[in-house]
């Protein structure tokens, strides 16, 4: 078991560990005598036993059809009913056993229910584990832009059961080692090498390789949150290959995973990096080689004015211009933000064309 400490404006942990016998405990540790557990039917369905494990302590349970489209309020609505229903209070925590959408959805509902309640965050999937379990950021969509509703609310503390990750489909699976991928590229060299030395073990999920990415995403991020809570500054290069990649996401009406329109949208703000001489091709060819090692995309077709409209959304923007973080070598990012819409939708339109694998 590993634990890794955030400290943010409320410090916490996040347990790595490929167990489950040890939750019980945190949440003694954590004073959380009663819970109301947000969940999705795969989850559900298939590891009951975090459900059975919580039935002492559980109030009560919502369960959500998996999938991006249930990230609305009217969602978020219908977790307040039932919580008023149980007679949730102030001292009853939410758990969220999930993925992203669990998370999101849980996290916001916590924020906001009597003003706030415990969060405590058991994520399911790789993209989960490495990435959206920690930080605090929670929400929903809203006309099928993704996110542009939440807040930003830390947990009482984060669980981490790798083995998880060894029940995901094969794409689930994939799907998460794009921002492990990310992870690497931009943040740290060491992580990128490690990821392509021991591509054959993490794609066949080995668990000591799995507990070692994880971890190494975790500690990245809760660094990187560390410095920047809010995402003012620093966090914001957390966002590479988001910036395209959610305009993909909500374009295609969420018909690519999350991870596979990050994969593209990685492809193709590295392009642009690429355009501007922030990166030479040896280092724009790496990264398109490890994506396609594990199956990821680096291309698909886009409709270039739709995926921009969607981009012109994106929380980064100012006035005609958006923010984007691109890379400049691997295991560094730097945040550009004069770039015209004129700019990209050459970049995106000339991508459209090239052939790159």
């Amino acid at each position: 078991m590993k634990e890794i400490k955030i400290k943010t404006s409320k410090e916490y942990s996040a347990i790595i560990t490929s167990s489950h016998q040890n939750l019980i405990f945190q949440l003694e540790i954590h004073k959380i005598k009663s819970c109301f557990i947000v969940t999705d039917e795969n989850i559900y369905n298939l590891h009951r036993r975090y459900i059975d494990l919580l039935k002492d302590k559980a109030v009560g349970i919502y369960i959500i059809e998996p999938g991006e489209e249930s990230k609305t309020y009217d969602v978020i609505s219908q977790i307040y009913e039932e919580m008023i229903k149980k007679n949730v209070n102030r001292k009853t925590a939410v758990i969220a056993i999930g993925g992203g959408v669990v998370g999101d959805l849980a996290g916001f509902v916590a924020s906001t229910f009597m003003r706030g309640l415990k969060i405590v965050h058991i994520p399911t999937t790789l993209v989960a584990q490495c990435d959206s379990s920690i930080g605090g950021k929670n929400g929903y969509n809203f006309k099928n832009i993704k996110n542009i509703i939440g807040c930003i609310y830390q947990p009482s503390f984060v669980y981490i059961d790798v083995n998880f990750i060894k029940t995901l489909s094969e794409r689930e699976y994939i799907n998460g080692l794009a921002e492990v991928i990310k992870y690497g590229f931009i943040c740290n060299k060491d992580f990128f090498n490690y990821i392509e030395i021991n591509k054959k073990a993490i794609l066949e999920r080995e668990s000591d390789k799995l507990i070692h990415i994880v971890s190494e995403c975790v500690k990245i991020k809760g660094n990187i949150v560390e410095e920047d809570e809010f995402d003012k500054d620093k966090r914001l290069i957390l966002n590479f290959g988001h910036t395209i990649g959610h305009g993909i996401e909500s374009a295609s009406n969420f018909k690519f995973t999350h991870g596979e329109a990050i994969s593209v949208g990685m492809a193709i703000e590295s392009y642009i990096a690429l355009k501007l001489n922030l990166i030479d091709e040896k280092i724009y060819y790496k990264l398109i080689s490890i994506l396609s090692f594990f199956g990821l995309p680096v291309k698909c077709t886009m409709d270039v004015e739709n995926i921009l409209e969607y981009v012109k959304n994106d929380k980064k923007k100012t006035s005609n211009e958006v923010k984007f973080v691109l890379p400049s070598k691997i295991g560094n990012a730097i945040i550009i933000d004069n770039l015209k819409y004129d700019f990209i939708y050459n970049c995106l339109n000339e991508f459209n064309t090239i052939k790159i694998v």
